[in-house]
């Protein structure tokens, strides 16, 4: 029988009901067993990291969409003391959980104590990427299941630990990529791996760029609400500013919750740049298009530019990236400057398929629609008939990409973004930025995880860990 969503859910019924058949009592069985089939036990969750993703994105959409029936928010963690109260106020509201489900004691500003928390199932982890890995090993070995925003890893051999920890410790762990839970983009993979464009030589992948730097002071005290050694994490040891963290309020607006966009994510100790950023997203479509989900590329090369003048700002301006694949395939990367904001798959005779950030509405298939449009439009061909019709062979059609992780919970699977595909996007993405710090093309073994005679790059697969933080007091315990 093949293994449907629906057939999955129904054998997970069966199971569980043969359990309670056998007199097992189901209100003793925690909910990471049983998930949400555990009468009047919902999945217990949490949340570390209560910014801007957090509050407008992950948690919301985790609650609709039916989500509410299945789980509910219990606790918090922030390094910022503002934000989490901030988080706490809004889940209590009437568009999130009707109210307050987050005791004063499951409100923590170190994260370890939120892990150490019996209660938590699960926990959403929305942070600087530089904390990405150790949360997430963490994270699972103290047995809950997460979903960690994008990019999975700054390393590739962090993003390994990361699969090693999830398998060895049996959990779930998503990332977000949620271009794998769109109907654009899935569509317009499902019609490149058809065929419909015959053999795929080149995909064109538009980002946008990081806007400019806040004018702020570059050295600031630390806040008396605010763990800036924490924050830190495993990256070198700075100077507090809001211009390295977020943006607060200060003066007579102290204590106000800001939601611009974090200055750490131009910063090269905690965040990759576009690269790793959209590129997360539009990377894995274009990896998935070349049915190279499982694989990579074989060498990679690439060029940038990166801002004069800036205070802090060191991560990669215009780019120009190419990764090449053993078919002969190459993806090329660059800003919207070079290339529309997506997708673009070109076959061998010409034709092509676009699938874009777009909420516009358009037509499924305008014929004859130029390049210079593209970037409105969530999905588009040159021609008529490449994307009108169903493919013989759909992929997974998830729910809402936050809502999925629930489900996935639930469950026990199946995962719209199986975590060893994860792995493979974040790899791309960390390929491209190493070819542009180093400046010199880079060949690329998938299989092994390793670089071709090249010690230099090879010695780049972990960063270097500022003492008591960091992946690699865990990796021996991983690989035992």
């Amino acid at each position: 029988m093949k293994m449907t969503r629906r057939n999955f859910c129904r054998r997970s019924t069966a199971g569980l009901a043969g359990i309670m058949a056998a007199g097992a009592a189901p209100v003793l069985v925690p909910a990471r067993v049983l998930g949400a089939e555990a009468p009047s036990k919902k999945l217990a969750l949490g949340v570390i990291g209560c910014g801007r993703i957090a509050n407008a994105y992950n948690v919301p959409s985790c609650l609709k969409n039916g989500g509410s029936a299945f789980c509910e928010f219990i606790a918090l963690s922030d390094v910022d003391l503002v934000r989490l109260q901030h988080l706490k106020r809004q889940l209590a509201g009437e568009k999130m959980q009707g109210r307050d489900l987050v005791a004063d004691a499951r409100c923590y500003q170190d994260y370890r104590r939120l892990l150490a928390d019996p209660a938590v199932d699960g926990v959403l982890i929305a942070v600087p990427d530089h904390w990405h890995a150790q949360m997430a090993i963490e994270a699972c070995r103290a047995g809950k299941d997460v979903f960690l925003q994008k990019p999975m890893a700054m390393t590739i051999g962090e993003g390994r630990a990361i699969v090693d920890a999830a398998k060895k410790y049996g959990r779930i762990l998503r990332t977000g990529t949620q271009e794998r839970t769109e109907e654009n983009f899935i569509h317009a993979v499902e019609c490149v791996r058809e065929g419909r464009i015959g053999k795929v030589v080149r995909v064109e992948v538009g980002l946008p760029d990081d806007p400019k730097e806040y004018d702020l002071p570059i050295e600031e005290p630390v806040p008396s609400d605010f763990d800036w050694n924490l924050w830190q994490g495993c990256a070198p040891e700075a100077p507090y500013s809001r211009l390295r963290s977020h943006q607060r309020g200060v003066g007579k607006d102290a204590g106000k919750v800001i939601f611009a966009r974090g200055g750490w994510m131009t910063i090269q100790a905690y965040d990759m740049g576009m690269i790793a950023n959209w590129g997360a997203h539009h990377l894995d479509s274009a990896q998935r298009g070349l049915c190279e989900e499982l694989g990579g590329p074989v060498s990679v090369e690439g060029t940038c530019e990166y801002p004069a003048g800036r205070k802090l700002w060191d991560v990669h301006g215009e780019c120009d990236i190419t990764w090449t694949y053993a078919s002969g395939a190459v993806v090329k990367l660059g800003s919207t400057r070079k290339y529309p904001c997506g997708v673009r798959f070109i076959g061998e005779k010409g034709d092509w398929i676009f699938c874009g950030f777009s909420r516009k509405r358009t037509k499924s298939d305008p014929v004859g629609v130029s390049t210079s449009k593209l970037a409105g439009m969530p999905i588009a061909a040159n021609r008529k008939g490449l994307i009108e019709d169903p493919v013989s062979k759909p992929l997974l059609r998830p729910l809402e990409h936050n809502r999925e992780w629930i489900e996935e919970m639930r469950t026990r699977g199946p995962l719209a973004m199986p975590l060893e595909e994860a792995q493979r996007t974040s790899t791309t993405c960390v390929l491209g930025y190493m070819a542009m710090k180093l400046g010199r093309k880079l060949t690329w073994d998938a299989k092994a995880e390793r670089f071709v005679d090249d010690a230099q790059a090879n010695a780049m697969l972990f960063r270097e860990e500022r003492a008591g933080f960091g992946v690699k007091q865990y990796l021996k315990e991983l690989k035992a």
